[in-house]
């Protein structure tokens, strides 16, 4: 079976070829389109002839094009795959399509993978995606992070659902590409809580950490869950303790454990140094409702009593204060139940309107509370457009 890429030649007598395979209604256009790619690609003449506000203008409408292409592309893959013409030339198709729109393996696998999941699980995404109301990469993301289980497709297409595929396709419009991500893993830690605890604890059972020397420095390598990785994160330092007599772990999980046993040492018990304005920490955002349930059912489990389970509400609400770190992670329930075993508790109140309420004298520094408070409600830069996460960003008053 021949692996072939696409036909031999320049890349004009390819798309002249291509060109004379598409439907007679689609030939004309797509023929325009090219004339008008001759056009812009005079190269350094077309660049000499704008100023760069029109340059901006052009390259604004090119990639407002180039995203309703790529998501017109995706969806002409699914119906390569339902053809089934891509197995005479390759073993799968990703591998095909690689080759025949020349592009990375990584690429055309996401590519696949959209034009499948806007097929069978996104129809909303996938009109809204092709008339630009939402760009590409607001596509992937959805197609990568919602319909992950059954559970989740269901409350996509489910008409009893609040948050369902048309709630998520506005957030799409309202939302930058990385503040959609925050949104759909929300949205999907509310849909299926039990796939994240699932999750949580394959992760926990391949979790490991190698620190090897090299020439010149160390080679790192690992996998390792969210809260340890949050700790690692926050703490900038990891220490492999000696095993113990009778440990039967090997190494490499005895390195992946004590990285969030370590790391919580050092910002629990201040041995990062009291000189510093701001003691780093691990901090968990949880709304009162949640921790209420989480100590209900502990009580209830030392009694020997078992709650009724109870059912996801998939509501905005729900889903945008959804347990999470503050860079706005989702936490699976498993892990916010030992984390909330023995965590300090905070409170933050806020007023109607966000304000923050009860967090002290007014100072003109930031205390550690009152930086606390201002990630709790802004989670990521207030600068327009900016998603930068509370470890990169300084707090200070949005007006001057």
């Amino acid at each position: 079976m021949a692996d072939d890429g696409p036909p031999a030649g320049t890349s004009a007598s390819v798309a002249a070829a291509d060109l004379a395979r598409v439907p007679a209604r689609l030939a004309g256009p797509m023929a325009d389109l090219m004339a008008l790619m001759d056009v812009l690609d005079s190269g350094t003449s077309t660049a000499s002839d704008v100023d760069g506000h029109e340059a901006a203008a052009v390259a604004a409408l090119l990639s407002a094009v180039m995203s309703r292409a790529s998501v017109v592309q995706a969806r002409m893959l699914a119906v390569v795959e339902a053809d089934g013409i891509w197995s005479v030339e390759s073993r799968s198709l990703v591998r095909w399509a690689a080759r025949r729109l020349d592009v990375s393996v990584r690429t055309a696998h996401a590519q696949v993978r959209l034009g499948r999941t806007l097929r069978d699980d996104l129809p909303l995404t996938a009109a809204a995606a092709a008339a630009g109301e939402i760009g590409v990469e607001h596509a992937h993301v959805l197609a990568a992070l919602a319909p992950t289980t059954e559970r989740r497709r269901e409350a996509l297409s489910s008409p009893d659902v609040e948050c369902d595929e048309a709630w998520l396709v506005r957030q799409a419009k309202l939302n930058t590409v990385d503040d959609l991500r925050t949104v759909v893993r929300h949205w999907a830690a509310a849909a299926d809580t039990e796939a994240d605890d699932r999750g949580y604890v394959q992760a926990c059972e391949r979790q490991h950490l190698q620190v090897s020397p090299t020439l010149g420095g160390y080679h790192v390598q690992g996998f390792l869950t969210v809260d340890v990785g949050q700790a690692l994160v926050t703490a900038l330092e990891a220490v492999t303790p000696v095993p113990a007599a009778g440990d039967t772990s090997t190494a490499d999980q005895r390195r992946a454990q004590a990285v969030g046993v370590l790391a919580n040492l050092v910002l629990d018990k201040g041995l990062a140094g009291e000189g510093r304005a701001s003691r780093p920490r691990l901090n968990v955002l949880v709304s009162y409702e949640t921790l209420q349930n989480v100590a209900e059912r502990a009580v209830a489990q030392q009694d020997g009593r078992t709650l009724p389970k109870s059912a996801a509400v998939l509501t905005a609400e729900s889903v945008l204060h959804c347990p999470q770190f503050e860079d706005g992670t989702p936490l699976p329930r498993i892990l916010l139940n030992r984390l909330a075993c023995d965590g300090e508790l905070n409170r933050v109140i806020f007023g109607p309107t966000s304000e923050i309420l009860d967090v002290g004298r007014a100072e003109r520094t930031f205390t550690r509370a009152r930086r606390n408070a201002i990630i709790a409600r802004d989670r990521h830069c207030r600068f327009p457009r900016c998603s930068a996460p509370p470890t990169l960003s300084e707090c200070h008053h949005v007006r001057h």
